[in-house]
């Protein structure tokens, strides 16, 4: 025992140092393996309920974790022969760092899959996972940055302070800014349309050609290329018309007042043979009715669903169905009715009145 005190005694600096060195060194040699078994027992507390997840998150922090235990290594082993605050408070910081790095990979990694499964949809828009992922990291940084101010010894509710008062007045200043971007992230998850969708407004029509967090720009149907501020968007009524799983025909044709009951009633039946026996018209949905005098025509309504969604076959089967009822009103020997007007001047005594 007087032996290995007396060993200890004459190289115990020496013996220190290799004990840290080996520790530093084992630590490093298994590094992936401490990483791994670390990973695999949290991911499995983690994500007791979503296992399909635990890969994902394992493969994210696998890296960051392993660089972790080098330095816990290093630590241990100044630790052994150099006991001072300064190496402590300088694990900490770095351990707060590695942590930071661990969230920011876990977000970039897993984000999109994780929105994609809560949304019910695994195409969530790019921009918008985007969006949150750098806003969570940046949340992040901040954490990392008044942590290692603390650590180092700073006031840090002086900067807070200071903090608060200027984020205000930025966001003051950009208030329509953060009010777009606001409202572009709600497009973005609430989904009302996609990109490529044919979209109206009470201001605009066209196709939706990129969405961003600031503004939406759509191609009109003269081939301009409007930016749509999202804000305006969020507060607009929008009719998507990729939505459509039928479209609606309905509008009315004036005959002449001097058209009979029986040419009336032939023309109202061919136009609804037609109808019937068109592919593209839902049969129980068609409405073919003599509605009402106007003021100078007898007006015939027309209505109809049919299964039809595309912009372009739709005006195409309008055409055809327009010609159709023209050559139908010819061939019955009537007109389509125009405003008019009859004078009818009496006579009293030789005298118009």
């Amino acid at each position: 025992m007087e032996a290995i005190n007396e060993i200890f005694a004459a190289y115990g600096t020496y013996i220190n140092i290799a004990i840290g060195a080996a520790v530093f060194i084992l630590f490093t040699m298994f590094r992936n393996k401490l990483a791994s078994l670390l990973l695999g027992i949290t991911g499995k507390i983690i994500f007791a309920k979503y296992p399909q997840r635990r890969q994902g998150y394992k493969n994210s922090l696998m890296h960051p974790v392993a660089i972790y235990f080098i330095v816990l290594g290093l630590f241990l082993g100044i630790i052994i022969n150099y006991n001072h605050t300064i190496i402590r408070d300088t694990f900490k910081i770095v351990s707060v760092l590695i942590t930071c790095w661990c969230i920011i990979s876990f977000i970039s990694e897993n984000l999109v899959d994780y929105l994609g499964t809560k949304s019910g949809d695994p195409k969530v828009n790019g921009i918008a996972v985007k969006f949150v992922s750098n806003l969570l990291k940046a949340l992040t940084v901040c954490i990392a940055i008044v942590m290692v101010i603390s650590e180092l010894g700073y006031n840090i509710n002086g900067l807070l302070t200071g903090l608060g008062v200027g984020g205000l007045a930025v966001s003051l200043a950009a208030q329509d800014s953060l009010k777009s971007m606001i409202s572009g992230f709600v497009i973005m998850f609430d989904k009302p349309f996609d990109v490529g969708d044919f979209i109206e407004t009470s201001d605009f029509s066209g196709t939706v050609e990129d969405i961003t967090m600031r503004s939406t720009r759509v191609r009109k149907l003269d081939d301009t290329v409007i930016a749509v501020p999202n804000t305006k968007l969020a507060e607009s009524l929008i009719t998507n018309y990729a939505k459509l799983t039928k479209r609606l025909v309905e509008f009315k044709i004036g005959l002449l007042y001097s058209t009979s009951a029986d040419v009336l009633k032939e023309c109202k039946k061919e136009i609804y043979e037609f109808l019937a026996g068109h592919e593209k018209v839902e049969s129980e949905t068609i409405r073919v009715r003599f509605c009402e005098y106007e003021e100078s025509a007898l007006n015939l309504q027309i209505r109809c669903y049919i299964a039809i969604t595309d912009l372009e076959e739709y005006y195409a089967f309008v055409e055809e169905l327009n010609f159709a009822i023209k050559e139908i009103i010819e061939n019955n020997d009537t007109d389509f009715a125009y405003p008019t007007q009859s004078i009818h001047i009496e006579y009293t005594n030789g005298e118009a009145k």
